[in-house]
């Protein structure tokens, strides 16, 4: 099941309004009771998107969480770039820590299905994962030109970041703050002047 805009095969095409009805309820209930909280029953009636509706659009309660995720990634990506990759790489880690912080239990639900689940998986890094990537790598490298044989060390710097920042959504150790994006910031513009 696919959950881009495209007409189903059955039944009536997707209005985009119950869509962005749906995961406006389904963030909502996730910021406000967590991720364990939130039922269909209760997202048909926030919605006002009949149960049936939202079973023929998402198999599962993870499937809209990815669809809600994939939309975070899409408007990050419409972020205008300043040409100050250091007010860039702020603005996105402000950014991103703040929907970390309040939809994390959205994202670890999604990764752990992820785990379980190739297929699954795959869609996390085509809607999702390789989305956010794609803008950090061009928030990053925006006033750059990268060598032929950078490519490698791009990836790794993404994986660095990606990997710290995931670590520390799911595990709790430490929070994903000011200083964390300080941190982060002045580690990548070290690794960039090598």
């Amino acid at each position: 099941m696919t959950l881009t805009k495209e007409k189903n095969t059955r039944g009536r095409p997707r209005s985009d309004e119950a869509r962005q009805a749906i995961l406006s309820a389904f963030v909502s209930t996730v910021k406000l009771h967590g991720y364990s909280k939130v039922s269909i029953d209760q997202l048909s009636k926030s919605s006002g998107v009949s149960r049936s509706t939202i079973y023929r659009w998402y198999k599962e309660k993870v499937d809209i969480a990815l669809d809600a995720a994939a939309e975070v990634a899409k408007t990050a990506q419409q972020t205008p770039l300043s040409g100050d990759m250091e007010a860039d790489l702020a603005l996105h880690f402000k950014n991103t820590f703040e929907t970390a912080n309040t939809l994390g239990q959205l994202f670890t639900a999604m990764m752990a299905e992820a785990q379980a689940n190739p297929s699954f998986a795959d869609r996390v890094w085509k809607e999702f994962s390789f989305l956010r990537r794609q803008h950090l790598r061009r928030v990053i490298f925006q006033n750059t030109e990268q060598k032929e044989g950078e490519d490698e060390d791009a990836d790794l710097l993404m994986d660095m970041v990606f990997g710290a920042l995931w670590y520390r959504m799911m595990s709790g150790h430490a929070p994903l703050d000011q200083s964390f994006s300080e941190a982060l910031i002045k580690k990548i513009q070290k690794l960039l002047e090598r």
